[in-house]
């Protein structure tokens, strides 16, 4: 038989359970809420540092491209062209395309153009141009790997 005494402590165990279960549920999504949060973060730290990356990567592509126009000019070859790079002989993370070509207007004026990464949503591309004077070497940064 049931007494009185032990249904009053059957219906008060009761809203504790549910009381407990509330709290942990909350606790739950405070602790998915933290990790999401810590998930977004990285993620966005990631892609700025495959951007950074790239971006290292366009402006000693850049300078190699100028090295080689100079290069070029000094061995009287035609400054002239185009220069296509697979991912193996860069970092492995893209291939890239560089432009060499004489300016129409001015005798020693050149104009680099560099595009890396060609696969990808986000294509970097940097351009400079530059004077070669007729006894311009390449930059001793040439030989640095």
């Amino acid at each position: 038989m049931t007494t009185m005494a032990s249904l009053v402590f059957a219906s008060k165990q009761q809203p504790r359970r549910g009381g407990v279960m509330v709290v942990a549920v909350a606790c739950m999504a405070v602790a998915a809420a933290i990790g999401l949060a810590m998930l977004r973060s990285a993620t966005a730290t990631r892609h700025h540092l495959r951007h950074e990356r790239q971006l290292r990567q366009v402006e000693r592509l850049l300078v190699a491209a100028e090295d080689l126009a100079r290069a070029r000019h000094a061995s009287g070859e035609e400054v002239d062209g185009d220069v296509e790079l697979a991912p193996q002989q860069l970092t492995g993370a893209g291939s890239a395309h560089i432009s060499i070509a004489r300016d129409p207007d001015d005798p020693q004026g050149v104009h680099v153009v560099v595009t890396y990464p060609l696969e990808g949503p986000l294509t970097i591309r940097r351009s400079r141009n530059l004077r070669i004077s007729p006894h311009s070497q390449p930059s001793p940064e040439e030989s640095l790997p």
